[in-house]
């Protein structure tokens, strides 16, 4: 693995201000950055992410990295074939909002992407309700190589066409999977959970980690090596957020170090008890 293209970029968000990307808060001390993708052909995920859905394709570091830009989030492009889709895993999508949900489902279909559920059916069953339908304001699409990825409606009144809305993970623990993310990243339990659905916010930034109970029987897989390998957390002030770690008795994966091909950049990598696959990183949320 090239250890320049499994470090990513910061959160950013509105609008990028032409090539520099913008936080939705510049204040926050933890935000959703990133996710990295193994995938097996960087054109094929160009055309859903770029051509379909509006992001942006840029090359990052000196490596030049295949990075898709989209407000609030950057994907990574390893061109490596995954070991499986998101479904099965643990981090089961990531979810973007934009004004006009059927339009844009009509359009991923159109280009010959196809559509799934929320949380996945249980043995014998066909839909889980109520998350199963598109009911004018959420859709479910699968991409290449299985990504799987929800579109939510986005009712602002200068709403962008698609920006970052959450990541959102499964677990038949994810009750427990939720508090684990609380302690690790000092979130708070977002009001209206359900007996299939619970959230977590964070802070500076609200609605963001979503949680579903999973149904069926089989285990989940962890992320590493799946289509998407890992999630990154753009965190200030790096070296005491995980001494924090530490003492909260949650250990590293990778150990803290600095890329001088990034700028000395900082990252860190930890895995959390169900096998989703973290990295942390920090002075990434002000990168051209």
């Amino acid at each position: 693995m090239n250890r320049v293209s499994g470090v990513v970029v910061a959160a950013l968000l509105v609008l990028a201000q032409g090539s520099r990307a913008q936080l939705l808060n510049k204040e926050a001390p933890i935000v959703v950055g990133h996710y990295h993708l193994n995938v097996t052909s960087i054109e094929a995920h160009k055309k859903f992410w770029v051509d379909t859905l509006g992001g942006t394709a840029i090359k990052f570091g000196s490596a030049g990295v295949d990075v898709i830009r989209f407000p609030g989030i950057f994907l990574f492009l390893r061109q490596q074939p995954p070991t499986g889709p998101t479904r099965g895993t643990t981090l089961d999508h990531i979810g973007f909002a934009v004004p006009d949900v059927p339009k844009m489902t009509a359009k991923v279909v159109a280009n010959g992407y196809g559509l799934t559920v929320g949380r996945e059916p249980g043995p014998g069953q066909t839909a889980s309700p109520p998350t199963a339908g598109n009911y004018g304001r959420f859709s479910y699409i699968v991409g290449p190589d299985g990504v799987k990825v929800e579109l939510v409606t986005n009712e602002d009144k200068n709403a962008p066409p698609i920006m970052h809305h959450h990541v959102h993970f499964v677990n038949k623990q994810f009750v427990e999977m939720q508090q684990w993310y609380m302690k690790a990243f000092d979130a708070t339990l977002r009001p209206g959970q359900t007996d299939y659905f619970i959230g977590a916010d964070l802070p500076g930034v609200g609605y963001m980690l979503n949680f579903f109970s999973w149904l069926p029987d089989q285990p989940l897989a962890g992320t590493k090596g799946r289509a998407i390998d890992h999630v990154g957390f753009e965190v200030r002030n790096l070296p005491a957020f995980l001494t924090r770690l530490e003492a909260k008795g949650i250990k590293l994966t990778e150990p803290y170090r600095k890329v001088p091909e990034l700028d000395n950049m900082g990252t860190a990598v930890l895995t959390d008890p169900w096998g989703t696959v973290i990295e942390l990183t920090e002075k990434l949320r002000d990168l051209p």
